[in-house]
């Protein structure tokens, strides 16, 4: 849309009958929400890998699982806390 093209009151008028702040506050909430569902998944990954590791599974297989495993559940805490930032632009905005 070029709004450039339509006049001034018609682009004023838009803008002060759109939905206002409910979309922003809406993707701000599901934003936060992912955030806490990525933290929750990653602290229960991590404590299930230190139950396997530390008492049912013993060896270097165990080993090897684990150290493959570290880099998922850092994914899953660096996008938490992105999507976190991202719920706090959200509100802030």
């Amino acid at each position: 849309m070029d709004f450039g093209a339509l006049p001034p009151e018609i682009n004023s008028a838009r803008i002060y009958s759109g939905p206002g702040s409910r979309p922003l506050m809406q993707a701000a909430a599901a934003w936060q929400r992912l955030a806490n569902e990525l933290t929750a998944t990653a602290a229960s990954y991590s404590s299930v890998i230190s139950g396997l590791t530390g008492d049912d599974w013993l060896g270097p297989s165990a080993l090897s699982m684990a150290a493959a495993a570290v880099p998922y559940v850092a994914w899953m805490r660096a996008t938490a806390a992105s999507a976190e930032q991202a719920a706090a632009q959200a509100v802030a905005a």
